[in-house]
């Protein structure tokens, strides 16, 4: 999966990028754990719908609303509850970061907060690339 650096002030998220349906399906559902420090980041597309469950979670998390470059709400300690819970935002959003629940507080994460999106390697999409620009120059 590509990754991609996502940095919220002075804090840093190493995210994987899931690509494929099946990626985005399976997100961290599984896994028997997230060290702190990395994530998951989600991209929204025209259209679809804006909402994440806890399908197959071991743990739970702290979902990091983005939009147009800036955290647009935080959902707290989300529970493991599968796919019965379902998870949206107040607001619009772009992307969504999933992170260990307790992130967002613990490195003083909140809505406002300037966010910066770095593809790493050769095999983070063009498409996805080309949005994060976007975003960046909506955020000015």
């Amino acid at each position: 999966m590509p990754l991609a650096l996502v940095e919220i002030g002075p804090r840093k998220v190493l995210a994987e990028v899931p690509q494929s349906a099946a990626q985005r399906y399976q997100g961290l559902g599984g896994r028997k754990s997230l060290a702190s420090g990395r994530g998951m980041l989600f991209f929204f597309y025209q259209g679809g719908p804006r909402t994440m469950c806890m399908r197959g979670m071991n743990f739970a998390l702290d979902f990091i609303w983005l939009r147009a470059g800036r955290v647009s709400e935080i959902s707290h300690r989300v529970p493991p509850a599968g796919a019965k819970l379902t998870i949206n935002p107040l607001g619009r959003a772009d992307l969504v970061l999933e992170v260990p629940a307790g992130w967002a507080r613990d490195n003083g994460v909140r809505p406002g907060q300037a966010v910066t999106i770095t593809p790493l390697g050769k095999d983070f999409p063009g498409s996805l690339k080309a949005r994060l620009v976007m975003e960046s120059h909506e955020s000015r």
